[in-house]
């Protein structure tokens, strides 16, 4: 086996890294300070800073006095200097969010989705057309835009930025990414949504300071995110986190994704309806895009006392507590988060039935360690993990993103003007 030889531009590129993480969250902060709290030798600092500097990632900003010195000159992320966008592609919705490089919400932009059957196309032309939206409605360009991050459904490739599997629609290997990039000329990043969500809430939600984090999206589909060790956990194709797709009864009913009894089956929004339907006896079908508005039917009848309503939704608190139990048997997490649509509507009035269930099943000795949370960020929370992929990559490559390939094509290059 050939290993790369770790070269001095590599060590360069590392620590500018550090450093620019370091300023990112802990501004404003002084050059000394960020020698000492990341150990990286104050020439290199002095060094790197003088090159962000000059390229407008930084600005400086005030001054801190010291005992007995001169004071020190703070630095900040120049909040001028970019945007970026994100954006979940839900089963049911397109949801686009336009960010500062601060991530202060600028614009959003919303689309249902009520077509079972739509295309690769359509999807992309949904999602150019609320980037579009935000950007004009910002009064900005694409130049302005640093990237453009996608949480997507189903299984991805996000260095290829491809669609590996998504089983709502039955698309196979999907390079949404290219697609992207015959209409726009901005960087592309693509991850799994569950994932995005994840690192969204380490970044700057309820995991904000905890290294061990399970979140579990419940929606259409059911999925999960693994932080080990404030880092996220893909396994070795990436598919790590499919947790929706963990048995549950082997004679259950079918999932989507053509097994039976899979979690996904009970808790996802079709395996809620379908048992609330069996039991009312009720055959009409219900479209993609209605899902969300039955599961708050449902809700609603529980409020009232409807049994069928009342049957469904204990049936669903108690899969779900289950299912939560074996996210803490299998990764014994400091923190469980619960989110997605659905999740979220169902946590709000049910968290503490949910977590009486997961005591029931969940190993004493790690349920003891764990704390089960609502996610903080609520219903946009993907759209900004989403985002996030972009801050990842600016951290690593300092405005160069645009010099290299992303998703097997070459976005134009954006000269970046900052006023």
């Amino acid at each position: 086996m050939k290993y790369k030889k770790f070269t001095s531009q590599d060590l360069r590129r590392a620590n500018r890294t550090e450093i620019l993480r370091k300023i990112y969250f802990g501004e404003p902060i002084s050059r000394l300070e960020i020698s000492q709290q990341i150990n990286i030798s104050p020439a290199t600092v002095t060094n790197i800073v003088s090159n962000l500097l000059s390229k407008n990632i930084l600005v400086e900003h005030g001054f801190k006095r010291s005992e007995g010195g001169r004071p020190s000159t703070l630095l900040k992320v120049n909040p001028k200097y970019g945007y970026f966008i994100g954006i979940e592609v839900g089963e049911t919705f397109i949801h686009v969010e336009l960010f500062d490089i601060l991530f202060k919400k600028m614009d959003k932009d919303f689309q249902p989705l009520s077509n079972e059957h739509i295309s690769p196309k359509q999807i992309v032309s949904m999602m150019v057309s609320g980037i579009e939206k935000v950007i004009q409605k910002a009064n900005l360009s694409q130049k302005d835009i640093i990237g453009i991050g996608i949480g997507f459904p189903g299984l991805v490739d996000p260095v290829k930025g491809v669609s590996v599997f998504t089983p709502n629609w039955g698309w196979h290997n999907v390079s949404i990414t290219n697609l992207l990039y015959d209409r726009l000329s901005i960087p592309m990043y693509l991850d799994n949504g569950s994932k995005a969500l994840a690192v969204a809430e380490m970044l700057f939600g309820a995991g904000k300071g905890v290294s061990n984090i399970t979140v579990l999206l419940v929606g259409t589909g059911v999925g999960s995110g693994i932080i080990t060790d404030r880092k996220l956990f893909r396994g070795s194709t990436n598919n790590a986190g499919e947790f929706g797709h963990t048995t549950l009864n082997i004679n259950g009913p079918k999932c989507r994704c053509g097994s039976h009894g899979c979690l996904e089956a009970y808790i996802g929004a079709n395996g809620i309806i379908n048992r609330y339907k069996e039991i009312a006896k009720d055959t009409s079908p219900v479209e993609t895009g209605n899902q969300i508005t039955y599961i708050q039917k449902i809700l609603d009848e529980y409020e009232q006392g409807n049994p069928t309503a009342v049957h469904t939704v204990q049936e669903t608190i108690h899969y779900l507590g289950v299912g939560i139990a074996n996210l803490i048997n299998v990764f014994n997490p400091e923190l469980v988060l619960l989110g997605g649509w659905s999740g979220l509507k169902l946590g709000r009035k049910f968290l503490p039935q949910i977590v009486d269930t997961v005591s029931n099943y969940a190993l004493q000795q790690s349920l003891a360690k764990t704390t089960i949370k609502l996610c903080q960020l609520a219903e946009g929370a993907v759209a900004k993990g989403a985002a996030t992929l972009v801050l990842e990559h600016f951290f690593e490559t300092a405005g160069e993103s645009e010099t290299l390939m992303i998703g097997g094509k070459v976005p134009n290059k954006r000269k970046k003007i900052i006023t």
